[in-house]
């Protein structure tokens, strides 16, 4: 969640200009665009002179589209890769920048007097630092020192910012100059004026019994406890007791309030703080306080560890990276961010980090933020935006609820409204990723082609938000800050009862339960500006996401599928559907050797065509190349699994569905034009018994056929006969078995319908 929203004012005319030296290398190269600038928000003022600053350049990955491959083999139960985490450093030798790059880059950069530090564990950032003046030369841009509303300085590109071409190409971003503008937290706070085991009663945060907000406007651990399904799993000693839970902070927290929490509550706490860049910056304390007592609170067993670096600079680049290197957490929570757009190359720094995580196997959690459908509100604009992190592929984005009631749930999309001084769950339509595979679910438009946030949301309003501990005091807080942590705690505890080490990137998994895993929440809209989008519906939607967890099933539905010899009961709306009409859908149940529900588990669906292009599930995503389509679709908690296919032409599309790579279901549909469609209806006139065979004899009504044809094995195949004298004799037959003959017409090379069955007894 955000405090103040700063409005943004342009840059004033006539800023002054360094003097840039010449470049030391690669001067003969034509210079390529690397970063761009943004306008200086309300409040912060340019002021003489150079500083020393930092920033990260975010390598060019020689191995992308492997890595990309890798990844959603890494979470697809059909895959030999499936769970096959990697450790930083295999990451780094497999899909990191090469020697080559960084060596190039240290040489340029060094020659402008900057200091080049070391790439990190993953391979993905170089830390490069010196004076403004060094770096501008550099950049061949002018560099401006600011001094942000909150006294602090930092520096910030004036111009777009240029390398040598050859220079240029071996970098995918750069982190930590195109902005001042910080990250903010997404905290709304109504203060009041002023262990391993499951948590105790802690009387000083209010009751624990009301079915409502208590006495100081929130809810406690118990309440939430029941609300999301963890008093069972706390009864059984899950309390996230093997899980680490990593928290990002850009402020500092304040452990005598948390210790004054966790004691209330008898919970014996495990936290490290590890300072980045020289620690957090200051302010952001209740924020962070917020993150680590929600967390340490929901799994009082797990081990917290808070990430705290700078508010500026490379800072917020380089926490995310050392969370990532150091890889002892299975789960990461961060409550801080910034809209999409604002101009700085922190999302795409901060994609190939996420990528590292996922690959690793770590669970990344962010909160949507708290400006509504316009999360660039008093940055940009109040246009439809959202925020940065959330929105990353790689990362789970929680929005915020109203939560007015747990017994009966009674619960909306939280929007205070704006003349209210209040806030909203963020949600709505990413401009800069793709919508992932796996963002499939009822209620998501298959022609969408963007990633949608936020994939679920739990209580976020301060109204009826939680009570934290903070400056001596007990009281409310909320904003989508309330949603990470909360399910980073419900992961930790996931994690245990499900006895593995990691649960690595949901997203797949917290899809392929939309139809089981959530409670939907269909009233409330998170339009705070008046822009028009979006409202809460059945399914998902850009409000809410999936819903709010399912307290009887959600968490057994974080369990990743075990491998296995499976089971398939199949049924087919229709095998010869006619092209433009309903399209067919396929029915699985799949089931373990033992009986099973095999879960909540992705398969591979194919679908292959000779002419025409085949789709599954009408989505344009699934095609792939000569027409065929390729789709991953998950089976939900009672192992079923249910989809479509398409064709834009008349004949057979080959539908197989394979897991762990192999076939377990095929079959073939035999698509009709409707123009073409056999209207000639044919039954058994006579049929006569031979010795080892019959005579059959067809009467034919309607259009003349080409052909005719019989089957004496259900169907399975058919045999021609003469369309003029109707008739035919069959032999080689086994002597004395009765056989059931059924008829059909060809018209233009399309088969008609299937005639009744006569039965024959051979000679």
């Amino acid at each position: 969640m955000r405090g103040s929203r700063a409005a943004w004012s342009l840059l004033a005319l006539g800023l002054v200009t360094l003097t840039l030296p010449g470049a030391s290398s690669g001067a003969a190269s034509a210079r390529v665009q690397v970063a761009s600038a943004s306008a200086l928000p309300r409040g912060a003022q340019v002021v003489p002179g150079s500083m020393n600053a930092s920033f990260d350049l975010v390598l060019a990955l020689p191995h992308d589209a492997a890595l990309r491959g890798f990844l959603a083999d890494l979470y697809d139960p059909a895959s030999a890769q499936y769970r096959h985490f990697l450790s930083p450093s295999q990451f780094g030798r497999r899909f990191g920048a090469t020697s080559a790059t960084v060596d190039a880059l240290r040489h340029y950069f060094a020659g402008f007097g900057l200091h080049v530090g070391a790439p990190s564990t993953g391979r993905i950032l170089l830390h490069v630092s010196g004076p403004s003046s060094r770096i501008a030369a550099a950049f061949d841009t002018p560099v401006e020192t600011v001094r942000r509303a909150d006294g602090t300085r930092a520096v910030q590109f004036t111009h777009a910012a240029t390398l040598p071409g050859d220079v240029a190409a071996l970098v995918r971003a750069v982190a930590g100059l195109s902005s001042v503008a910080a990250p903010r937290a997404r905290i709304l706070a109504t203060h009041a004026a002023a262990h391993a085991g499951a948590p105790g009663v802690c009387p000083s945060a209010g009751s624990s019994s009301s079915n409502g907000p208590n006495v100081l406007g929130g809810y406690t651990l118990q309440q939430q406890a029941q609300l999301y399904g963890l008093n069972n799993a706390w009864a059984k000693g899950d309390t996230g007791a093997t899980q680490t839970i990593a928290i990002y902070e850009l402020g500092v927290y304040r452990p005598a309030d948390v210790a004054a929490f966790a004691s209330c509550y008898g919970i014996t706490p495990k936290i490290n703080a590890i300072a980045v860049d020289g620690g957090g910056s200051s302010g952001g304390a209740d924020e962070a306080t917020l993150d680590v007592e929600e967390a340490l609170g929901l799994a009082p067993g797990a081990t917290i560890d808070i990430y705290a670096g700078p508010n500026s600079g490379s800072g917020p680049t380089d926490t995310y990276a050392r969370i990532a290197d150091d890889n002892t957490a299975s789960i990461v929570t961060t409550s801080w961010g910034t809209c999409e757009a604002d101009p700085t190359g922190n999302p795409y720094a901060e994609q190939a980090i996420f990528e590292q995580m996922a690959a690793q196997g770590q669970t990344v959690y962010a909160s949507s933020g708290d400006s509504g459908s316009s999360d660039c509100a008093g940055v940009v604009n109040n246009s439809l935006a959202v925020d940065d992190p959330a929105s990353q592929p790689y990362v789970t984005g929680v929005g915020g609820l109203s939560v007015t009631s747990i017994n009966p749930l009674v619960q909306s999309v939280w929007n205070d409204g704006i003349n209210s001084g209040g806030g909203a769950s963020g949600g709505g339509i990413s401009t800069l990723w793709s919508r992932p595979s796996w963002q499939n679910a009822p209620g998501i438009d298959p022609s969408q082609t963007m990633r949608l946030v936020p994939d679920l949301s739990v209580m976020g309003d301060p109204g009826t938000g939680f009570i934290e501990y903070y400056n001596g005091s007990w009281g409310p807080v909320g904003g989508t800050s309330i949603g990470s942590p909360l399910m980073a705690g419900l992961t930790a505890v996931a994690a245990q009862a499900c006895g593995v080490a990691r649960l690595g990137f949901l997203n797949p998994t917290l899809y392929a339960m939309a139809n089981t895993g959530y409670i939907d929440v269909t009233s409330g809209s998170n339009d705070l500006f008046g822009v028009g989008a979006y409202s809460a519906g059945p399914g998902y939607d850009m409000a809410s996401g999936l819903g709010s967890p399912n307290p009887a099933t959600f968490l057994s539905g974080l369990c990743p599928a075990a491998p296995g010899s499976l089971s398939v009961t199949p049924h087919v709306t229709n095998t010869r559907p006619t092209i433009g009409a309903t399209e067919p859908t396929i029915s699985l149940n799949v089931t373990s050797a033992t009986g099973q529900p095999l879960a909540n588990t992705t398969l591979t669906i194919s679908a292959s065509v000779s002419s025409g292009v085949a789709l599954i599930d009408d989505d344009q995503a699934s095609r792939t190349s000569n027409g065929n389509a390729s789709y991953s679709v998950a089976t939900d908690a009672s192992g079923a699994l249910s989809f479509s296919v398409s064709s834009s032409s008349p004949g057979p599309v080959k539908v197989s569905v394979t897991y762990q790579g192999v076939s377990i279901y095929a079959t073939t549909l035999q698509f009709v034009s409707a123009a073409a469609r056999v209207s000639t209806r044919v039954r058994v006139a006579s049929l006569a018994p031979l010795v080892g065979g019959f005579r059959l004899v067809a009467a034919v009504s309607g259009p003349r056929p080409s052909a005719l044809q019989y089957s004496i094995n259900a169907g399975r195949s058919w045999a021609g006969f003469s369309a003029v004298t109707r008739s035919v004799t069959v032999t080689r037959l086994a002597r004395g078995r009765t056989y059931r003959v059924i008829v059909r017409a060809v018209v233009a090379g399309q088969a008609g319908p299937t005639s009744a069955a006569a039965a024959v007894t051979t000679k």
